[in-house]
């Protein structure tokens, strides 16, 4: 039959071959279609199934507001609770903006991975080599701080410095207090910090023993941004956010995302009264300072699930930070470091990255199984500093939710 074709149907034949060949990858679109076509696309969960896992910690006054976004390979789904604004009875929507603390790592970890396959820097170096001329950073019996340790927080650094703890006033209820550590991450700049660390001497090997260090955090985004001759803002925005189109997402608080922001509370204080905003000063921001909407994460979740058609360079950059670098846990629960992703496996639940994040103010949580093509990011105006955290009240639940319908 294909033998007697006329020159007419073998036209036609290579033109719908030509078009196939055009048309994108199954899954795989720009950002710009992911965030015009994917809405309304997830079909895992229900609208009630999602409500039963939320609802109830709105309504017993756990989080003000939840801001839950979840993803599977046909698109995502919005969901809100409660107020952005207790005062005003505002809900939140796509647009309101948080603080996502602490999720602000997985973005530098992806600046290093970039880094680092650009021939940047290489992250099995010490830091000696990149931080600024005069510095002197500590060791342990020869054994250097390399970037990797920096990374996987397993650098031995303490979490900050002690300057942290001088905005603390004896005299001040014990939740200011807390509170008042944050001053830190707006106030102690990069020269600050260096110079302690000229000063500090080790109580253990670099790569022996995880500790969280949000001062081995800054130092990583500083050396990143600084090889490049960018500050972080600068650098971030080129490598990440401008690709993405995530035009809502800042390295730090401006005018336009403020002016849409949840109203942050203390949990921890007895009256659950408003935090005080922080404005994370360059150094600190790879923390912790990245502001984000639920618009522009929906687009940074599709990306590390692999969902974004992006340029090879940071697909690849994306892939290698999710890579477990050193072991934290065997007991129970397989638990790996990647660069600053939380990685882990148990039994009927494979492998899974998370992070959480929480500021004086807001918490935060980013978790997914990339082989099962599935996410959730969670966004609340509450902080606690205790075990009560969206990322075991709601986004694991909504995890395992999605894992029992597949």
């Amino acid at each position: 039959m294909i033998r007697n074709l006329n020159k007419t149907g073998w036209a036609v034949i290579l033109l719908l071959f030509l078009l196939l060949l055009c048309l994108p990858v199954a899954g795989m679109m720009s950002p710009e279609e992911w965030r015009i076509s994917a809405p309304g696309k997830f079909s895992i969960l229900s609208a009630e199934e999602v409500a039963s896992v939320a609802q109830p910690l709105v309504r017993n006054g756990t989080y003000p507001c939840l801001v839950i976004i979840l993803e599977d390979r046909n698109g995502s789904a919005l969901y809100t609770f409660g107020d952005a604004d207790r005062t005003m009875g505002l809900p939140p929507d796509n647009r309101t903006t948080f603080e996502v603390g602490s999720v602000s790592k997985t973005f530098t970890g992806l600046l290093l991975a970039d880094a680092e396959l650009r021939g940047m820097v290489n992250l099995s170096l010490p830091i000696q080599t990149y931080v600024p001329e005069g510095v002197t950073v500590p060791s342990w019996q020869g054994r250097e701080i390399t970037l990797s340790d920096l990374a996987t927080h397993t650098s031995a650094l303490p979490n900050v410095p002690d300057d942290f703890y001088r905005y603390q006033k004896e005299s001040d209820p014990i939740e200011t207090q807390a509170e008042s550590t944050f001053r830190g991450y707006e106030e102690i700049p990069a020269d600050l910090v260096y110079a302690w660390i000229s000063n500090l001497t080790l109580t253990r090997s670099p790569g022996e023993a995880w500790e969280y260090s949000n001062a081995g955090t800054a130092i990583a985004g500083d050396i990143v941004a600084r090889v490049q001759n960018r500050t972080y803002p600068e650098l971030v925005k080129e490598r990440i956010l401008d690709p993405l189109g995530m035009n809502s997402t800042g390295a730090g608080w401006r005018s336009d995302l403020l002016e849409r922001s949840a109203v942050g509370y203390r949990g921890y204080a007895p009256n659950h009264d408003e935090g005080m905003v922080i404005r994370y000063n360059e150094f600190w921001t790879p923390t912790a300072g990245m502001i984000s909407d639920a618009d522009d994460m929906a687009v940074y979740l599709a990306l590390q699930l692999g969902f974004l058609d992006v340029p090879d360079g940071l697909k690849e950059a994306v892939n290698r930070s999710h890579e477990p670098r050193t072991i934290r846990s065997t007991e129970e629960v397989e638990l790996w470091q990647s660069l600053f992703w939380d990685t882990f496996e148990t039994e009927g639940i494979p492998r899974v990255h998370l992070k959480a994040g929480e500021t004086n103010r807001f918490m935060a949580d980013i978790a997914f199984v990339k082989d099962m093509g599935i996410g959730v990011v969670v966004l609340a105006n509450t902080a606690y500093f205790s075990d009560t955290h969206v990322e075991s009240d709601v986004a694991i639940p909504l995890i395992r939710l999605m894992l029992e319908k597949r």
